[in-house]
């Protein structure tokens, strides 16, 4: 009988074990306020409380969570409930500490997810600062700030260290200005003391640590110099301190430039095949002669495999530019760029910009932007603002290949508007009208922002050809480029032109794929191909919706006077062909101009030639002309804010049917370019 009811009872748990209370549904507890990341985040003293509400379907109950009480600890369901989160001790250290995990039991489940922080007494600079470092001069004071709840706190410092006292500078925060006692004269930054905090008398674990810097110390861990005859640069020394510069070297001269800059020049050419010292600079301390430190100086071989020009122009795309060269400087610190340069020019405003080379110091491990000119830039730009440019481009970077790399806003072959007078004519205004992206359209990018800082193509070519350099290819990440009005302005500056036909998301190109590439050893068409495809992927992969929008092609440029030639064969038998039928790549046709402006050029002339030999021949030249085609499934233009179809695409458009259409504002501009008058 005893052997039955054990037996029973052994059943009875078995049974239990292996069916299990029913689940608590996933939606029984929410969090409705007082929790930011899945944190709840108390102040530093012992009582400091920190709010948040609750809706429940089931009874809770908190949970123990080391430091912390909760009122009301338990409940029943509710809609709402606010609960108070205490703390029970002060956290008497400089950093934000967790405290533990906030859990809620429902029934047989717990709610977990949120942890319970609880911030320090003392909070530097808005954040937990350990660190600060002065000047190498004495009295130089570095400044920082400090967040206290407590009006009875002290500031502690040992070591060769002056604090001053404590300035309010805004409810419960204060600034203190912290210096050395004496000049820092060695070439090294080091340890001279520390600052502690007490709050009601109780010391504060932990400490910031004060550094002071050397008495001289370089931005870079070595300079480097063109190898040409006659290269200069300048490299900036970091003291607070008179200082001499001597060279070791009779073929590189240095002299003290303006400030605390040591210019340097060259006195000969790099002819060997691989980058060289040259000198070492060593630079000392007036006041301090024993206090001294040495760089050394490195030449570049005479040409460079590749220089990387970027030329961007416009502020409104500013942060999308950095991201741009973001991704190049990637490349630069994975030593993918060791055989090439980069100079790029880009502005900080209107009327103002910058040019710099992006260069990986190994030394220093880090990439540097090192500065090689300032540029005041007019109100109207122009021909000889862009070539004053691109020439300090070329300068900067002597290669066996030169690639531009264009960004902007674009608008293919299209004139800017007349900026020369005081008042926009009546027809420049309906003309930038035209130019209005639709309400909520995405950024996309034409050369220039405004009328005032857009260049004309023919202006951009005649800055280039002036130069007295010939580019192997422009890259446009620009809308609209790959149109043959604009190639053939350019076709005697490049040889060759990667451009969209429509236009490009304001993003750009994927610069850390199409940088690898254009570096290699690869034949260049190949590269410029490779690349093309490499734009056209990322937003295939990358981009969804109607943002998965890209077109790309290259043209080769020795082939366009072939091309014009076909062209004008066809001009010869002509018929009437319906604009709406044609393959378009813009947005812009409304009201205002009742007519596209981008059509594709293969389409067009299939469809109004009725010489099928002459058609044959177009085609023919074409495929010489323009490969490397790749387009996602539609293309988004801002000026409709759609995705637009791609029925038929060559790569290359053409704005011969505005001929078509009497309201086109563009006839007449149309028939002043060097294409129309190739091919008519």
């Amino acid at each position: 009988m005893k052997r039955f009811w054990i037996y029973t009872l052994l059943l009875t748990l078995t049974f239990t074990a292996c069916n299990p209370p029913e689940p608590v549904p996933s939606d029984s507890l929410s969090i409705l306020s007082g929790v930011n990341d899945n944190k709840l985040v108390l102040g530093g003293t012992k009582g400091s409380q920190a709010t948040f509400a609750i809706s429940s379907k089931l009874a809770w109950e908190m949970l123990d969570t080391p430091g912390v009480e909760y009122a009301p600890a338990a409940g029943e369901a509710t809609t709402k409930t606010s609960i108070t989160a205490t703390a029970t001790e002060a956290n008497y250290t400089l950093q934000q500490r967790k405290l533990g995990d906030v859990v809620i039991r429902l029934s047989q489940t717990r709610f977990t997810g949120i942890v319970a922080y609880q911030r320090p007494q003392i909070i530097v600079d808005e954040q937990y600062l350990e660190q600060i470092t002065v000047a190498a001069v004495q009295g130089e004071p570095t400044t920082f700030t400090f967040e206290c709840r407590s009006d009875d706190f002290e500031v502690v410092t040992t070591g060769d260290i002056l604090c001053s006292i404590p300035r309010s500078v805004g409810t419960n925060k204060y600034s203190v200005a912290v210096s050395a006692t004496k000049d820092n004269t060695t070439t090294e930054k080091s340890t001279i003391g520390h600052i502690s905090f007490k709050v009601g008398g109780d010391t504060i674990e932990g400490r910031i640590e004060v550094l002071q810097q050397a008495a001289i110390a370089f931005d870079r861990s070595r300079i480097v110099i063109n190898g040409t005859e006659g290269a200069t640069t300048s490299v900036d020394v970091i003291t607070p301190f008179d200082f001499t510069v001597t060279s070791s070297a009779t073929t590189l001269t240095a002299v003290r430039g303006e400030g605390q800059s040591i210019e340097l020049t060259a006195l000969e050419g790099n002819k060997t095949d691989a980058e060289r010292k040259i000198a070492v600079l060593t630079v000392a301390l007036v006041d301090y002669p024993s206090c001294s430190t040495t760089i050394e100086v490195w030449q570049r071989k005479e040409l460079a495999d590749h220089a990387l020009l970027f030329f961007m122009l416009g502020t409104s795309l500013k942060s999308y530019f950095n991201t741009n060269l973001q991704m190049v400087e990637t490349i630069a610190q994975q030593g993918t760029l060791d055989n090439s340069r980069v100079i790029v020019f880009m502005q900080s405003s209107q009327l103002a910009g910058s040019m710099f080379e992006v260069r990986y110091d190994s030394g220093m491990s880090k990439v540097l932007r090192e500065h090689i000119a300032d540029y005041s830039l007019p109100m109207i730009y122009d021909e000889p603002m862009a070539y004053s440019i691109l020439n300090d481009l070329f300068k900067a970077a002597p290669a066996k290949e030169y690639g531009l790399y264009v960004g902007s806003h674009g608008k293919g072959w299209i004139p800017k508007a007349d900026t020369s007078t005081s008042a926009l004519s009546a027809f420049d205004i309906a003309e930038e009208l035209i130019w209005t992206p639709a309400p909520g359209a995405a950024m996309v990018r034409h050369i220039g922002d405004a009328a005032a800082t857009q260049l004309n193509t023919t202006e951009f070519a005649s800055a280039i050809a002036r130069t007295g350099h010939h580019l192997d290819y422009i890259i446009f990440d620009v809308c609209y480029m790959a149109n043959v009005e604009t190639a053939y302005d350019l076709k005697d500056v490049t040889d060759y032109i990667l451009g969209s036909p429509c236009e490009v998301m304001a993003s750009g190109m994927p610069y850390n794929d199409i940088i690898t590439t254009m570096v290699s050893s690869q034949p260049l068409l190949t590269r410029l191909e490779g690349s093309a495809k490499a734009f056209v992927d990322y937003y295939k992969v990358n981009k969804t919706g109607i943002y998965s929008s890209a077109c790309s092609a290259v043209i080769n440029c020795a082939e366009l006077e072939a091309l014009a030639a076909t062209v004008k064969a066809t001009n010869l038998a002509t018929q009437d062909v319906d604009p709406d039928t044609l393959q378009v790549y813009d947005g812009i046709s409304n009201l205002r101009n009742p007519t596209h402006i981008f059509f594709d050029l293969e389409d067009y002339i299939i469809k109004s030639c009725t010489d099928a030999s002459a058609v044959a021949a177009f085609s023919e030249q074409l495929a010489r002309t323009v490969t490397g085609q790749h387009h996602t499934e539609t293309f988004y233009s801002a000026y409709n804010n759609l995705a637009n179809p791609i029925d038929y695409y060559s790569g290359i458009t053409t704005s011969a049917p505005i001929m078509i259409v009497p309201g086109s504002v563009y006839r007449a501009k149309w028939k002043e370019t060097e294409w129309y008058k190739a091919t008519h």
